[in-house]
């Protein structure tokens, strides 16, 4: 689970960083569902992890989910991605 930040971001805990040794710069499949609405369906993308933990939610698929500001609740999963 991940609030919204401003910039369309989103905060990976630093437990979970730890845990499973994410590095900035590590490229991550994610996948997005709101939490509050069960009518839409989840998106996915390719996101890089920046240096304090944050990954940005492209503006598609904010339109597409309908995340018009910061603050929704976002069920989040994280997919180790291929090292280019």
């Amino acid at each position: 689970m991940a609030r919204l930040q401003r910039y369309n971001r989103i905060q990976i805990p630093v437990e979970v960083r730890w845990r499973y040794k994410l590095e900035p710069g590590e490229l991550l499949k994610v996948s997005v569902h709101p939490v509050e609405s069960f009518f839409v369906s989840g998106e996915e993308f390719i996101a890089r992890l920046m240096r304090g933990g944050r990954m940005t939610l492209p503006w598609e698929v904010a339109l597409a989910l309908k995340l018009d500001k910061p603050g929704y609740m976002l069920r989040v999963r994280l997919i180790p991605s291929l090292k280019l």
